[in-house]
């Protein structure tokens, strides 16, 4: 949560308090789809103030182009995010990828 946060930081404009929604996504890559729907709900309930949206990206939910365009947070499984790279319309705008993964692999090995 702290990383995005920190992220959308840097897409605030302090004089109009504005957040630039559209500059911006972040992708949460989940090891399982039990564990994206949570994720979704938390991430929605917490970063609501600021109107970020969140949507899940599974083989069950899928997202058109213009729903992705319009999310800053997309959370999906390692499967479906890979499947879904060969549109770089959107993957350009990527400023924080597989966080789930680094810090599960890193309490792993803790």
């Amino acid at each position: 949560m702290l990383t995005i946060l920190n992220e959308l930081s840097k897409h605030h404009d302090p004089e109009a308090n504005t957040f630039d929604l559209d500059a911006f996504k972040c992708i949460y890559i989940a090891p399982m789809k039990a564990l994206i729907q949570e994720m979704v709900t938390n991430f929605s309930e917490r970063l609501n103030i600021f109107s970020v949206k969140v949507d899940e990206l599974t083989g069950d939910a899928q997202m058109t182009k213009q729903q992705i365009a319009e999310t800053q947070v997309i959370v999906t499984t390692p499967e479906k995010w890979t499947h879904k790279q060969t549109n770089t319309s959107y993957t350009n705008l990527v400023r924080l990828d597989k966080i789930h993964l680094l810090c599960h692999m890193m309490s792993a090995v803790l």
